[in-house]
């Protein structure tokens, strides 16, 4: 996994406190950045398949 979503909600959670979010913009960013991070690894594995047929 990587800490790039870890720093966007860090970055939210600010934005949010600070009012320069909506409730409705950080819930859907924090998704994005849910998804985002949960995909990392499925989606370097199909593009790092390697062709094992000789």
């Amino acid at each position: 996994m990587n800490a790039r979503g870890q720093m966007q909600l860090i970055a939210l959670n600010i934005g949010l406190a600070a009012g320069i979010v909506s409730q409705e913009l950080f819930a859907a960013l924090v998704l994005v950045a849910l998804v985002t991070t949960a995909m990392t690894v499925p989606a370097l594995s199909w593009l790092d398949r390697r062709d094992t047929a000789p």
